[in-house]
This record gives structure tokens, C-alpha cells and sequence, in this order.
């Protein structure tokens, strides 16, 4: 049996590899001539940027990345950070706060901050956030048929959980503006939304404590470390789904490079789409309302730059973050800031010219307040969403704002079909990119009576038999 896959990011190279180690052929098609997509790594002027990601963490014990890790025997090329490691420096208005490694630093470090009434919420975080990742792995939403029974066996575990899945953190949050401030920034890194709903947000501001580390070269390195042993076509294209009675049976491609204007239809008995599936099902796609785009400004620095690598400029708006890669005597960087999409929209020649620009200048401004100096950067260049659009098929920002737990989509697109990346539960970022290749590749295996994991409980109850 083949199983075919679409994109060659996180999501879709987990799975690929546990697809794989089942037993399974499996085939990816990568437009790009690199993998990992936001999670990539891109060469320009002979240095390496990253595309998207620029944190990694979910490597610890039982983290999403260990896990998988484990699961599929990978050292993943990585430099752990060490408890109390100076991570994540916000400015805000009143000064500096440090986020370091380790909930014990962190929390000294939130209360000479803050002072002692915030130190409540951080043990209401810390709580929820061990429990999610308790179930993380194992936890399908919304679920399909065959997972109806794997989330009834979890409902013990949940209901705990229950009073805060509809709350916004801004609720259970101390009301001093200074926190209030600190919290939106955060979270409008890792959810896309200031004020996302609870649980989320609990375990989105546990990034420090799953298990951070450096990626020597750049995030492609873990994509790079996945895409190994895997037979992935690159600079094939993906230009239609084809469908029949409700079941796909192969992909349209599009080859580049040497093949270039080659034509081919993919067959296989499974399909896993780690791309915008709109455009390959010939309908519109369209950014979420309240999604965000992109501006993101690339540089070299002729000097070295200490820790804390990561630095976020929250005094004013919009936020700025700052990604630091240390080269040896040089400093690879990436500034991004959250950008309205309407601006952009229909925007060609002099008037793009001129806004990005200006968004280029205010990048500057808000980063040099973070590291003075970043004007010397060479070479010094940026993206915007008319960028992202280009190279990753989508204009804005991560998957969807974490607003609520129900506006994710359906996994299954068709009887033998399934979505997996930023866009379906649990949401942004390397860690939840794995686990959504992980749950596509349990869905696709449970008609094979195969589990790539050993989850307890296995077989699932509604699982049917296989084919």
C-alpha cells in the first residue's frame, strides 16, 4: 500500500516516518527544494534563515518531540538549554523581564517582576499544562469516527479540564497592565490571538519548561533529520486532488528543476495533505478573519550576540520579535511582526514598494530598541504576506487564531484523505505540527489494526476492521 503525501513539513514528514516504520510505501511531494515549509530552513547569499519557526521546544520527557523522537529513533540535531537559561528577554514598558528555563526561576523571576499576585496564575498554568500534556499526544479533536472511542477513554483525565474550555485567559489573568501586556504579547506568538481561550493558552506559555533548545544551522535541521530514509520528490508541485465516490486517488504534480513542466498523477491508497488543501480541491482559499500576516526582516550581524537569543519588544505596537542565531563571530537574525492583511491586499509595484518600506523602517526601529546595531546587518532583506503567499501558498500567519477549541477543521477530507499541519488541532508550532502527523498517521493506520505509538487501549472500540 502507498500512502502519498503533500508537503514536506513537520506534520507531514512525522507521519511520513511512522507511515514508513508500519510498513507502509510512502511517497512526499514537496514543492520546495527543502523541507520542513515554516519550519524550514532557506539559503541566501550563502547563510541559512529560518522561513517561519524560530523557537523549538517539546523536548521533554514526554514532551510532543521526545515522543516522537523515541517513537522513530531520531537524535534530533539539537543543543538542550539548561535549567535557568536566560531564554526570552520582554521589554515593557516599565523594563526588562527574563523568561528563563526552569518553573522554579521563572516564577522568582515573574514575582520581583510583577510582584507576589501573579504568582496565583502561574500555578493555575502549571496545573493545566501538565495535564494537557498528560493527553496531548493521544487526544483527537474534532474527532472522526474511528476516534470516538479513544476520546471516550480520555474523559476521566479531561473533566478537570472542562470549567476552562470556553473561558479566555484574560479571565483568570491578575489585572495589572504591566502582566496584562506581558501575556498579549506572548500569546500572540504562539496563538495568534492576545486573549486566546484558556487551556490553550496554558500550554502555550509553557514553552520554556517542555524542553527548548537551539537547532545549530537553523530549524531546517529538524525537518532535514525527518526527511531522512524518505523518498521525497522535490520541486513537485501539487496541483489537484482527485477525487471519486468520496475517496482520492491520486495528485495531480507539477515537477521543476530537471523535470521541469513534467506532468504526473501520484496514485496511492492513502493521502495526507500538509499544505492549504483549498487550492487542490479548486476551491478559494481565504485567510480567517482575524488571521494576521507576516513581515518578517532577515540579517546577518558582524558580531556576536550573547544570550538570551530570544527578545520581544512588548512596549509598544506592534510587538516585535527577535530570533538570534549565533554564526561563530556573526549573528544570523529574524524580526517579525504581526501585520493586518487588508493593507496588502491588491497592492503591486510603487505601492507595495513604498509600504514595505515602511514596514521595513518600523521593523528597524522596534528592533533596535531589542539590539542596537541591527541597521549594520549585511545582507538585510525582508518578507512580507505577499511572500509567504509566493513561497508557503498562504498569506497569513501559523493556523488559526485559538480564539475557541471548536473552530478547528474536520482532519478527514475524504474516506482515505486527511489534513495535517498548523491548521487542524492542536494548532501552532513545531511541537503541534508532530502531533497532527501523528494523529493523521493513527487515523490512516487504524484501518490497517496498526498503531505507530502502542497507545493503551489499542484497538480503538470504533475502529473498523481493516480493508
Amino acid at each position: 500500500m502507498r500512502a502519498v503525501v503533500v508537503g514536506a513539513g513537520i506534520g507531514g514528514l512525522v507521519a511520513a516516518r511512522l507511515l514508513k516504520r508500519a510498513g507502509l510505501e510512502v511517497v512526499v511531494l514537496e514543492a520546495h527544494t527543502y523541507p520542513g515549509g515554516l519550519a524550514g530552513s532557506f539559503y541566501h547569499r550563502g547563510f541559512r534563515f529560518d522561513a517561519g519557526a524560530t523557537l523549538l521546544s517539546g523536548l521533554a520527557p514526554g514532551a510532543p518531540l521526545a515522543r516522537v523522537g523515541e517513537a522513530l529513533g531520531i537524535a534530533w540535531p539539537v543543543e538542550p538549554l539548561p535549567l535557568g537559561f536566560p531564554l526570552m528577554e520582554v521589554l515593557l514598558p516599565r523594563g526588562r523581564l527574563l523568561r528563563p528555563v526552569g518553573r522554579e526561576a521563572e516564577r522568582e523571576a515573574q514575582r520581583d517582576f510583577f510582584g507576589p499576585q501573579v504568582l496565583p496564575f502561574w500555578t493555575w498554568q502549571e496545573d493545566r499544562a501538565k495535564r494537557l500534556l498528560e493527553v496531548a499526544h493521544r487526544l483527537p479533536w474534532p474527532p472522526e469516527r474511528e476516534e470516538v472511542g479513544l476520546l471516550l477513554g480520555l474523559l476521566p483525565g479531561l473533566l478537570p479540564l472542562l470549567p476552562d474550555l470556553l473561558r479566555r485567559v484574560s479571565r483568570l489573568a491578575p489585572s495589572a497592565p504591566d502582566f496584562r501586556r506581558f501575556l498579549e504579547a506572548q500569546l500572540l506568538i504562539s496563538a495568534q490571538h492576545a486573549d486566546p481561550y484558556a487551556l490553550y493558552a496554558a500550554l502555550a506559555l509553557d514553552l520554556p519548561h517542555l524542553g527548548p533548545a537551539l537547532v545549530p544551522g537553523g530549524m531546517g535541521r529538524v525537518a532535514e533529520a525527518l526527511a531522512q530514509g524518505l523518498e521525497v520528490r522535490y520541486k513537485a508541485r501539487a496541483r489537484r486532488l482527485l477525487l471519486r465516490g468520496g475517496r482520492a486517488l491520486g495528485v495531480e504534480v507539477v515537477y521543476g528543476g530537471r523535470r521541469r513542466g513534467e506532468k504526473e498523477v501520484v496514485e496511492g491508497e492513502f493521502f495526507l495533505l500538509n499544505v492549504p488543501p483549498e487550492p487542490l480541491l479548486g476551491l478559494p482559499g481565504r485567510a480567517p478573519r482575524d488571521g494576521w500576516g507576516a513581515f518578517v526582516l532577515y540579517g546577518v550581524l558582524p558580531f556576536a550576540v550573547p544570550p538570551p537569543y530570544y527578545r520581544q519588544n512588548a512596549r509598544e505596537r506592534p510587538f516585535a520579535f527577535l530570533s538570534l542565531r549565533p554564526e561563530g563571530e556573526r549573528t544570523v537574525f529574524a524580526l517579525s511582526l504581526h501585520t493586518p492583511l487588508a493593507p496588502w491586499e491588491g497592492l503591486e509595484g510603487e505601492a507595495y514598494r513604498r509600504l514595505k518600506a515602511l514596514w521595513q523602517e518600523k521593523a528597524l526601529a522596534l528592533g533596535e530598541a531589542l539590539l542596537p546595531g541591527l541597521r549594520e546587518a549585511e545582507p538585510l532583506f525582508a518578507a512580507t504576506p505577499h511572500t509567504y503567499r509566493r513561497f508557503a501558498g498562504r498569506a497569513w500567519v501559523g493556523g488559526y487564531p485559538q480564539t475557541h477549541p471548536f473552530r478547528f477543521p474536520r482532519v478527514r477530507l475524504a474516506a482515505n484523505a486527511f489534513l495535517v499541519g498548523e491548521r487542524v488541532f492542536p494548532g501552532q508550532g513545531v511541537p503541534a505540527a508532530a502531533l497532527s502527523g501523528l494523529r493523521a498517521a493513527r487515523l490512516l493506520l487504524a484501518h490497517l489494526g496498526v498503531d505507530p505509538l502502542g497507545t493503551p487501549g489499542w484497538p480503538w472500540p470504533s475502529c473498523p476492521p481493516a480493508p
